[in-house]
């Protein structure tokens, strides 16, 4: 495994033990904009995975991480208006397929 599978695998393990269920497709529903940027950063984790560096990758998984820290508290203090997360991530894939 690379230094850059490594740094990626490890900070994924630990977003994902403080994400919440909901959080991508509140994202999604209610706030279009932080749903583009966290594609958006996603694209630019993927980018300097495959041809970036590690110095690179690192910066783009941080803003990742912060990213996530402030969309959490804003799903937190919005109680999931009552989403339908089947129909949701249904909107999602044709958005994404879409696009």
């Amino acid at each position: 495994m690379t230094e850059k599978e490594t740094v990626l695998k490890e900070v994924l393990k630990l977003l994902g033990e403080r994400y919440q269920p909901g959080l991508y497709e509140f994202l999604f529903r209610y706030r279009g904009d932080l749903h583009k940027q966290r594609l958006e950063l996603e694209d630019r984790i993927d980018r300097a995975c495959i041809s970036g560096t590690l110095a690179e990758l690192k910066e783009a998984l941080r803003s990742y991480w912060v990213f996530h820290m402030k969309a959490l508290e804003e799903f937190k203090r919005d109680p999931q208006l009552a989403l339908d997360l089947t129909r949701v991530r249904q909107e999602m894939v044709e958005d994404r397929i879409g696009a």
